[in-house]
């Protein structure tokens, strides 16, 4: 089948990833792609991995086959293509990206060394099956390439902030809301002061982001709230800058008397720092690029992956080298299709000459 007609089946392929039996699915029938090629796939519970060649340390082509959209979303969000793109829930980020890895084995010639495709299937809820799968390949592997699409067209990401996720939970003291409310004290006026505490912990200049992203709490419009919690998203660009963060997080202190503050959580992705072997891998995956006339810079991304976990055990880590588009987890997703060629063309390259 066609690289059009592989994304076409992958995204009616619906894989949200609490749904382990669709996941099931779409699993095997990415394996029997990869067999087609003659691939030895072997699955570590619902991720799988795919061998080509013997000897020596593989090149890893990572991509992952979980995505945000509940089974369904195919009624409202239909697989089509328009204007140039293909629509639908998880063309982008990243059935494009699995299209772009297998079209690149399937297109080299002759590859430089063993290539492994790894697809996690927990990478949308921080990999916390995924991740001492990604650690361990990564390890014995001499680079890898992460097919996530790019922050921005013509790039590649190179760096990546570390994530952490914070629980905060606030015990205060129920009472009447009328009479006797004085004998109260309430957990949400109590959270949304440390809300405020938390989003001061932010700074852009050092590149440090926090986000109360979810809250809840009390039992009646006419009861002072006894319970509250709050979630809380936090990143940095460094180790140090995260263990600064985390410290502030679990410092932070009560005030209102009376009111009880626990904090629970950790970091989920450390950040993805570039090496010195890491910068020659982007100096020579730009240059296999402008030799096939694609123009490529380096960025940034504020956001993780799990080329985070792989740089982290000490590999040289290419991301975001999947096709371009927009729309990542909005009703508007696609994935240009002009960019898949182009992408797909330089994996092939990379699986050829790195």
């Amino acid at each position: 089948m066609t690289a059009l007609e592989l994304l076409r089946r992958l995204v009616e392929l619906e894989s949200p990833t609490a749904d382990h039996e669709r996941l099931s699915h779409i699993g095997l029938f990415i394996s029997a792609e990869l067999e087609s090629l003659g691939g030895r796939v072997e699955f570590r519970g619902r991720h799988l991995m795919a061998r080509f060649g013997d000897g020596g340390a593989p090149l890893v082509l990572a991509a992952h086959m979980d995505t945000v959209w509940p089974a369904g979303t195919l009624m409202q969000m239909p697989f089509r293509v328009d204007g140039g793109y293909a629509h639908g829930p998880g063309v982008l980020d990243m059935k494009a990206g699995i299209v772009t890895a297998i079209e690149a084995v399937r297109r080299a010639g002759s590859p430089a060394g063993p290539v492994c495709v790894l697809v996690t299937a927990d990478e949308e809820i921080g990999s916390p099956t995924g991740r001492p799968v990604v650690e361990g390949l990564a390890r014995e592997a001499r680079a890898v390439l992460v097919l996530e699409p790019p922050v921005r067209d013509g790039t590649i990401t190179t760096s990546r902030s570390g994530l952490a996720r914070y629980q905060l939970q606030i015990r205060g003291r129920a009472a009447h809301a009328g009479n006797g409310w004085r004998a109260g004290v309430s957990a949400i006026e109590e959270l949304a002061h440390q809300v405020a505490a938390v989003h001061a912990l932010a700074d852009d200049a050092a590149g440090v982001r926090t986000n109360v992203g979810q809250v809840g709490g009390g039992t009646g419009d006419n009861v002072v709230a006894a319970e509250a919690w709050a979630r809380i998203d936090a990143r940095a660009w460094t180790a140090d800058a995260q263990a600064r963060l985390e410290a502030a997080i679990y410092g932070l202190e009560p005030l209102l008397d009376g009111s009880v503050i626990e904090v629970s959580g950790a970091v989920t992705r450390p950040p993805m720092t570039q090496s010195a072997d890491g910068a020659t891998l982007a100096a020579r995956t730009i240059q296999i690029a402008a030799d096939l006339g694609i123009e490529l810079s380096e960025n940034a991304s504020p956001g993780g992956s799990d080329g985070n976990f792989a740089a982290a055990v000490g590999t040289p880590v290419i991301d975001g080298l999947g096709p371009t588009g927009a729309g990542a987890h909005a009703v508007d997703e696609r994935v240009s299709l002009e960019s898949l060629e182009e992408r797909t063309s330089l994996v092939t390259a990379l699986v050829e000459r790195l």
